[in-house]
């Protein structure tokens, strides 16, 4: 190929709704947290790559979430934050910030600061004694975890921030007010730096269904079958398309009132897809989605492969949008692409990591005949996690990648509607595969012991709301967002085998208590299997580090 090979960076933008719905608490504190360290840092960044363009996803429920951070309503963890800044902290609570205010990379973070370092190591000379501990200690351990997430360079900007993390030690309450003022400030401003880099043409907000649902299970919980014949799956099955219409049609009505028009491009949850999930989405005037390479090579038969250097043998195959005969256009991933950067390259010299991406995509790049096309190189993964495996929140790798990018006349960066409006796609898929990104199938979602008796609570509690209101939009507002939050991708991950978090069982309350929810407005007693968690705990190893959210 003599001519540049687009290239489509998503970075995936992400949290499960963490506001119980019978206490009306923020159980979690990952929306503010990632918004001090990732959401605005993400965008910021570009302003020094005025050339490079980028796709950003933006869920309605975080984008719900961060505008309740920006009006002060605080987390659970923000408001300990400011108990230990008054030395009122019950043994409880006190366990409490020793299990979860560490929770951040060590490796990458914690030990590479002296001052939080000390924490650590006294906490772990404690053990189980917190009372061991002073109160100047937990207000110097509220400070630092707060600190400690906020994008390093974001943190040089501002003299007092600054001048906290060089005295390291003895903070006061005001101290720990003023950083969580900062954290509400860089929530006020992401949505508002996404808008006006999309309206400069920067970048491509792309959105994503409401409370990130796994679409085609929301349709019909028996598609999981297609992949996976052995699955264990609920009877009845879970059935209500109206449900999944109603995930897209809140993502465009709430992309249109913030934005000033409808969105083009959609990310199904998980990059999970079916024909009949794409026929919805098309339904509501979105004009492409993407999802993963492996659901491309099943829809058409055909390995994807890669050489002994990891390029593309055939790149012709996946570096195309594709055209469904619904007339939507899907662009699959580089799977291998994408999880070098999610889980390979924070573990390189970002010249290293940057340069042999570059090499991949030149070779593949030059297997392509100039007579074909248009291609597209699309790479998409999470924004969020990937940067704890990174020194310095991924600062280096990012401006190394989009300085290469720019800088490289082989290669353009694009929006993808942009590109796609442009270049429309030539070739027609024959078939959708169903499936995830994951393996091309649902298995992390549904198909085991442990996810059926979730989707099996889920399908009562659907079917009792329809027998006491009718339609999903004739139900009272509390009780439609209730069945939709649970029935969001995030909580069936951690009931699956393959993963486990220190809060489980927090992932678990949230879920029941939506679901409880909905009985009680219908004035019925929930079922009693509502009321006993559907997972064993998973207990962190002392001093150990807690992820939040998740790697996807």
């Amino acid at each position: 190929m003599n001519g540049q090979l687009a290239v489509a960076i998503v970075w995936h933008m992400h949290q499960p709704y963490y506001r119980h719905p019978q206490t009306s608490e923020v159980v979690l504190p990952w929306v503010r947290l990632h918004a001090a360290k990732d959401y605005l840092h993400m965008a910021r960044l570009l302003h020094e790559f005025p050339n490079v363009k980028v796709n950003f996803t933006l869920v309605p429920a975080l984008h719900d979430q961060l505008e309740e951070v920006a009006r002060g309503e605080d987390d659970a963890d923000a408001r300990l934050t400011l108990r230990s800044g008054d030395g009122g902290l019950s043994v409880d609570d006190r366990l409490h910030l020793l299990r979860r205010f560490f929770s951040i990379s060590h490796q990458r973070v914690v030990h590479r600061i002296p001052d939080y370092a000390r924490l650590h190591n006294l906490r772990m000379a404690a053990g189980d004694r917190p009372d061991l501990l002073s109160s100047s200690y937990f207000r110097d351990l509220a400070a630092w975890f707060n600190l400690a997430w906020i994008d390093p360079e974001l943190l040089t900007i501002d003299d007092r921030l600054v001048r906290l993390r060089d005295r390291g030690r003895n903070f006061s309450r005001d101290d720990l007010q003023y950083i969580l003022s900062r954290h509400r400030n860089m929530a006020s401003g992401v949505v508002r730096l996404y808008h006006r880099l999309q309206k400069a043409g920067q970048i491509e907000v792309v959105t994503v269904p409401a409370y990130h649902p796994i679409l085609p299970l929301i349709i019909d919980s028996d598609v999981a079958r297609h992949s996976d014949p052995n699955a264990v799956l609920p009877q009845p099955p879970f059935r209500w398309p109206e449900d999944a219409a109603a995930h897209v049609d809140d993502a465009v009505r709430q992309y249109e009132q913030v934005f000033d028009h409808k969105p083009t491009g959609l990310w199904p949850a998980e990059g999970a897809v079916s024909p009949e999930a794409a026929d919805i989405i098309a339904k509501r005037g979105i004009r492409w989605f993407a999802t993963d390479e492996g659901i491309l090579a099943n829809s058409i038969g055909a390995q994807i492969w890669r050489d002994d250097v990891g390029a593309l043998t055939d790149p012709a195959l996946l570096y195309r949008p594709y055209r469904l005969a619904n007339g939507m256009s899907v662009i699959f991933r580089d799977r291998e692409l994408s999880d070098r950067i999610g889980f390979a390259y924070g573990h390189m010299n970002p010249a290293d990591a940057v340069g042999e991406m570059i090499a991949r995509l030149a070779r593949a790049r030059d297997r392509l005949s100039d007579g074909g096309g248009p291609y597209l190189a699309s790479i998409i993964l999470d924004g969020e996690n990937a940067w704890e495996g990174y020194s310095n929140n991924g600062n280096e790798f990012l401006r190394a990648l989009y300085g290469a990018l720019n800088a490289d006349q082989r290669f353009v960066t694009v929006r993808v509607s942009e590109f796609l409006e442009q270049n429309p796609a030539q070739v027609e898929l024959p078939r959708l595969h169903s499936g995830s990104w994951i393996d091309a199938n649902y298995r992390v979602w549904i198909g085991e012991e442990g996810h059926l008796r979730a989707w099996n609570l889920l399908g009562r509690t659907r079917a009792f709301a329809a027998e006491q209101w009718g339609a999903l939009g004739e139900m009272p507002a509390n009780v439609a967002r209730a069945l939709m939050v649970a029935q969001g991708s995030d909580w069936f991950w951690w009931y699956s085998s393959r993963n486990s978090s220190p809060e489980d069982l927090v992932f678990d309350e949230l879920f029941r208590a939506n679901l409880e929810v909905v009985w009680w407005w219908g004035g019925t007693e929930p079922p009693a299997e509502l009321r006993q968690p559907l997972t064993a705990p998973q207990v962190a190893p002392v001093g150990g580090a807690m992820l939040p959210g998740r790697t996807e």
